[in-house]
């Protein structure tokens, strides 16, 4: 109905024009009248053009520059089609060093906190962690009534530290909830993890009340090769809530 409106209402403003003579005053539509013929030629439009479909399109930019032939059709890209990769990858690269050659071996990524304490790395306040040596040892004896033995052709590299609790209180020490990790580089080449024992003066693990200024010998044992002789270097990795510590030995 409303379609046939618009035709009859299109039919008629073109009778006047036609009829009308030269003397005479342009026939004035009214808006309704005016919306009515927009709308059917929107229609008219829209029915024969054949990217409506479409929606919006992409116009390659050479193209608009008028670079392209004049004989050639214009390429229409729907909007959901990506450019081709070289028209994007237009800025320079970042990273360049003298020449302008970039650089393709990173540094070797070093913990953040090198050359830190233990204290620092476990965060223990008042208590303190001191460090009093290594050994060799194909076993290891925790007071007399419980032994760790290495597996064959290994042996175990014992790192000692001391807990003391320099406070004026007594502290509950509970190292084990802190979930720390620990690995030792031996030598400046190797790189081996600590052992997880059920001692109970492992360092990672240690629970325990430290009365006011007490102390509690604690261990790490790291399993390594048994021809290893001598270690004349250690360096201590802790790692805690996601940062890293290096401890030299």
């Amino acid at each position: 109905m409303k379609n046939s409106r618009m035709k009859i209402t299109a039919v008629l403003f073109a009778m006047a024009v036609t009829l009308s003579g030269c003397g005479d005053a342009m026939y004035e539509m009214t808006a309704e009248e005016q919306s009515m013929i927009v709308n059917y030629s929107a229609q008219a439009v829209a029915k024969f053009n054949t990217y409506q479909q479409d929606g919006e399109v992409f116009v390659r930019p050479d193209v608009l520059e008028g670079e392209g032939s004049s004989e050639t059709e214009i390429e229409l890209l729907p909007e959901n089609e990506e450019l081709p990769q070289e028209n994007l990858d237009t800025e320079e690269p970042a990273e360049a060093v003298d020449g302008g050659q970039v650089s393709g071996t990173p540094e070797e990524s070093q913990p953040e906190n090198a050359g830190a304490t233990m204290n620092q790395a476990l965060d223990l306040g008042v208590i303190s962690a001191d460090y009093t040596g290594h050994e060799l040892t194909k076993s290891y004896m925790a007071e007399d009534y419980y032994a760790v033995d290495a597996e064959a052709g290994k042996q175990f590299l014992v790192v000692k530290y001391n807990l003391a609790n320099t406070s004026g209180q007594d502290l509950h020490v509970d190292i084990l909830a802190m979930t720390p990790s620990f690995a030792a580089v031996i030598n400046g080449e190797q790189t081996v993890p600590a052992q997880t024992t059920i001692l109970l003066n492992d360092l990672s693990t240690y629970q325990a009340d430290l009365e006011a200024g007490g102390t509690a010998e604690t261990v790490l044992l790291f399993q390594v090769p048994e021809d290893i002789s001598d270690v004349s270097g250690i360096q201590l990795k802790v790692t805690m809530n996601g940062n890293q510590f290096l401890i030299n030995l």
